[in-house]
């Protein structure tokens, strides 16, 4: 299953990027969205890009014929390979939803536009069960991209809040 999003933002790809590769800004925005025991893993910077690992714990309201599978908390573990191209920033991702049997990988791409930048976010979800696999799938993708909203908008908040002071 394919997940498309675009977020807009007011604010430079380099300010946006701040918020994706600061670890106290990330620590904060992850907190902020529902996010619990929020760390930053590993972060190491390299010529032309930044290698970045998260893990988060995330609740969710998981339907019933899927509580076997998934609890009502999650831990994620994330990894981002980001290169940097001008004002681009480009990601190579993978989430890991720890004993949750799907595989998730995506990439992200922040590039200018004429009242701030844009953040295009393709994602691929995959599940190998039989039977249950495509309702594992549609749920995940559907929390991922109600998650991935809640950080939009905080995000989009913080720079509202950064243009008032």
């Amino acid at each position: 299953m394919k997940l498309a999003m675009t977020h807009l933002y007011s604010c430079t790809t380099a300010e946006l990027f701040r918020f994706f590769s600061e670890p106290d800004l990330i620590t904060q925005k992850y907190s902020d969205i529902d996010c619990d025991n929020v760390r930053v893993t590993a972060l190491t910077p390299d010529d032309g890009g930044l290698k970045l690992s998260t893990k988060r714990e995330v609740e969710s309201n998981v339907p019933a014929v899927l509580k076997r599978l998934l609890g009502a908390r999650n831990v994620a573990k994330q990894a981002e390979e980001w290169r940097f191209d001008g004002d681009h920033y480009r990601c190579q991702m993978t989430v890991e939803l720890v004993g949750v049997p799907i595989k998730i990988t995506g990439t992200q791409h922040f590039a200018p536009t004429d009242s701030g930048c844009a953040n295009y976010v393709e994602l691929q979800l995959k599940s190998a069960l039989p039977f249950i696999g495509n309702k594992l799938t549609r749920f995940v993708c559907d929390e991922i991209e109600r998650m991935a909203n809640s950080e939009r908008d905080y995000l989009q908040q913080q720079q509202l809040t950064r243009e008032t002071a």
